[in-house]
């Protein structure tokens, strides 16, 4: 008996030191809604138990001020929360029922947006833009303000390239790292610019502005050039990579030159291991594999992305990284040595791609 309560003690505090996430999260609505319920039920106690209201017998009609405008009664608020409701409801079934909560929330919301307006038209009346009669021809006196410049959108663009290398690697990111410095130079060199016209003009009190900057058509389209080549070159290596298994014409493994009448080696046996997984196409080929546990074992991880980085790296049931392999480009195959860990399901996956290249692998 004592036994039994013990282990219901512990998984119930179990569920608090790793909760399930999903569960809890749909509990959300339960629990809005016994709040909701608590509120209500308070509040009508404190109604009933309220004294009675000191008014006369006849209903005072309510008198707003003079200047001020009370708008009357409104169903947007009721309309507001039926929205969100749905909403709710929404998020814990999913489906259609996701999206036709959302658009029953926008149009609540819009209902609500068009009442406000017109009372605020009721109050103030329909404004227009009013221009001014003479516009200003420069900053005010005193004030250097620089010109237009196309800087912040080649430094984004830039941004981009570099971080559209960081996830495929290779020659794209040669080309992100190019993109990024080069963009940087040239907002480097305005802002050097800008600071010697702001030293002038403490010196002589005279402001002026650089030079406009032109449209960088020609900058802009070598650095677009420069992506998309790298992305041919990078696309044409994994192609080769997947045709010839990694190996380039008359290597091992790769079909021979015509002509060639002699015959090709046989491929060379690849590294044993306890545990063989493969990576293609940005994907576990083998997306569950066992193990033994308490005792230390070999993983034969290969690469067949050609150009494209991956890992394994094994997490406990708590999230917490077990084991975490070398990341490494293809086309190549490597020997993992992962410690002894203790029998259980881990979650195995690429810390470079978390998203796509997950699996499931037990100890036993």
């Amino acid at each position: 008996m004592l036994e039994r309560v013990w282990t219901r003690i512990l998984e119930l505090t179990g569920e608090f030191v790793i909760p399930d996430w999903g569960v809890l999260i749909g509990l959300i609505p339960v629990a809005i809604l016994i709040i909701a319920v608590f509120v209500l039920l308070a509040t009508f106690r404190r109604l009933v138990k309220a004294p009675p209201a000191r008014r006369g017998f006849q209903r005072v009609e309510p008198e707003t001020p003079a200047g001020i405008h009370m708008p009357g009664p409104s169903f947007a608020p009721v309309f507001a929360a039926i929205g969100v409701g749905l909403l709710m409801l929404g998020l814990v079934f999913g489906g259609i029922a996701l999206l036709l909560g959302t658009i029953a929330l926008v149009l609540t919301l819009l209902y609500w947006l068009a009442e406000g307006l017109r009372n605020y038209d009721h109050d103030i009346g329909p404004t227009t833009t009013v221009l001014p009669a003479v516009g200003n021809e420069g900053p005010p006196p005193g004030v250097h303000m620089p010109g237009p410049s196309w800087r912040p959108f080649l430094g984004a663009f830039g941004v981009f390239a570099l971080l559209l290398g960081l996830v495929f690697g290779g020659w794209l990111l040669s080309a992100g790292v190019i993109a990024l410095i080069a963009t940087l130079v040239g907002w480097l060199t305005d802002a050097v610019k800008e600071y010697r016209m702001t030293v002038q003009a403490d010196s002589t009190g005279h402001l002026e502005n650089i030079p406009e900057s032109r449209p960088p058509s020609i900058l802009f389209g070598t650095l677009v050039a420069l992506i998309v080549g790298a992305a041919l070159l990078q696309t044409a290596n994994f192609v080769v990579g997947e045709v010839n298994g990694g190996a380039a014409p008359g290597e091992s493994g790769a079909p021979a030159e015509p002509g060639d009448s002699s015959e090709a080696p046989p491929p060379a046996s690849g590294p044993t291991a306890d545990v063989a997984v493969q990576a293609r196409n940005v994907l576990f080929v083998e997306d569950s594999w066992s193990a033994p546990a308490d005792q230390p074992f070999t993983i034969a991880f290969a690469n067949e992305d050609a150009g494209v980085p991956h890992n394994i790296e094994l997490l406990d049931r708590a999230g917490a990284v077990a084991f975490n392999g070398d990341i490494f480009s293809g086309v190549e195959t490597r020997i993992y040595e992962v410690p002894a860990l203790p029998a259980g399901t881990y979650e195995f996956l690429c810390v470079v791609h978390p998203t796509t290249m997950t699996g499931t692998a037990t100890l036993e």
